[in-house]
């Protein structure tokens, strides 16, 4: 009789174990959660350009004296982020097709080309992900802040990679994590609004090892592609 009751309760004992792997949601289930969330791929894929405006805060910027921001995309592979202040270009990268320029000069070095890389896909990330989906690796759940995330990795080679973490829940990206060479860049996205039926953040907070910025969106818009020009210099 006890061999006839402890043989009944296996089977509870092995949901119990199996729970949480069994509870995950498959990468493709995350995945069209995120895809739904943000607009629908039809409408993420359909994006011909954006412009995004905004302005750039540190620890160490004086009040009225943070620099502009102006970020054109193109997806794919079309880029460019430019950074003034009082109306002075300070920075500037360019990626145009295979080509990544820095200050009007082409950047030769791989691990600096790879940024400005990971750079583009990041701006607009829930189109990048519907785009590399076939490239994207699983990497699992892990904790942030208290709550469990998915990991989402699109690889450009061995040396550089972005991770998206994704609630599994609800599909929203909560960060991106860029890695080359041995440098890290995590940004964090928050305040969501809609443009043009799709939901683009209106804060993104920056943490690498020159410090934490802080990007306050005013504007984003959606073009057509022939309304934006991406040119090297």
């Amino acid at each position: 009789m006890p061999a006839r009751r402890a043989f009944a309760a296996l089977p509870a004992l092995l949901l119990t174990l199996a729970g949480p792997a069994a509870a995950r949601p498959t990468l493709s289930r995350v995945l069209a959660r995120t895809f739904r969330f943000y607009g629908g791929v039809d409408a993420l894929l359909g994006v011909g350009a954006l412009r995004v405006q905004g302005r750039l805060t540190d620890v160490s910027s004086a009040p009225g004296n943070a620099p502009r921001l102006e970020r054109l995309v193109q997806p794919p592979e079309r880029f460019l982020e430019a950074v003034s202040l009082g109306g002075i270009e300070r920075e500037a990268v360019v990626l145009d097709g295979g080509r990544a320029f820095r200050d009007g000069a082409e950047v030769t070095g791989l691990a600096r080309a790879d940024q400005i890389r990971l750079e583009a896909a990041r701006s607009f990330l829930p189109a990048a992900l519907a785009r590399e989906r076939s490239a994207l690796l699983d990497r699992g759940e892990a904790e942030r802040g208290g709550r469990r995330v998915r990991l989402v990795e699109f690889p450009l080679h061995d040396g550089a990679a972005l991770t998206a973490e994704i609630d599994p829940g609800s599909g929203r990206i909560l960060a991106a994590v860029t890695r080359v060479a041995g440098r890290e860049t995590r940004v964090s996205f928050r305040r969501l609004r809609p443009v043009s039926g799709i939901l683009f953040p209106f804060e993104e907070e920056a943490v690498a090892r020159e410090g934490r910025t802080k990007l306050l969106v005013e504007d984003v818009e959606v073009l057509p592609a022939e309304a934006v020009r991406i040119e090297h210099p």
